[in-house]
């Protein structure tokens, strides 16, 4: 069984907009959290060491997303962070937002990052080390759709 990286984060004020809801921008800001997060616990290190140390960068490559319903000021966000695709000069990630404990997921998003060197900005193979790393957090492949 895969593991989940799973964290809950208070909505704050700041996030909120007119309608008195978490904006968009804010729930992608908090998704970068999560990213940033995710590190510690999945290889040990924080994601300064990974920029700095190991000179490895994820730029956004790609992005789908969807909103369902959505989150107010000073609800539990539950963020839960798995791989669905490991490739070997990419990575895909899927965040799904709930609230509190409650099963339906509000928010979903897939994102596809590249593996870069910093030094010299260009795309490199995801090192060995990282790729244990991430297999543990591989999600099982999705049922197709319409397929008996």
């Amino acid at each position: 069984m895969s593991r989940r990286f799973v964290r809950h984060y208070e909505v704050r004020f700041g996030e909120i907009d007119h309608a008195r809801v978490m904006y968009y921008p804010a729930l992608f800001d908090r998704m970068h959290r999560g990213f940033e997060d995710f590190w510690a616990e999945a290889a040990n290190r924080t994601y300064a060491q990974v920029l700095n140390g190991d000179n490895l960068g994820f730029p956004l490559i790609h992005i789908e997303s969807d909103f369902r319903k959505p989150f107010r000021f000073g609800e539990s966000l539950r963020m839960e962070i798995d791989v669905v695709r490991l490739g070997t000069r990419s990575i895909t990630m899927r965040f799904r937002l709930g609230c509190g404990d409650d099963p339906e997921f509000r928010a979903e998003a897939k994102m596809v990052l590249a593996v870069i060197d910093l030094e010299s900005f260009k795309p490199c193979d995801l090192p060995a080390s990282y790729r244990g790393y991430l297999e543990a957090y591989l999600a099982a492949p999705e049922p197709a759709v319409g397929v008996a």
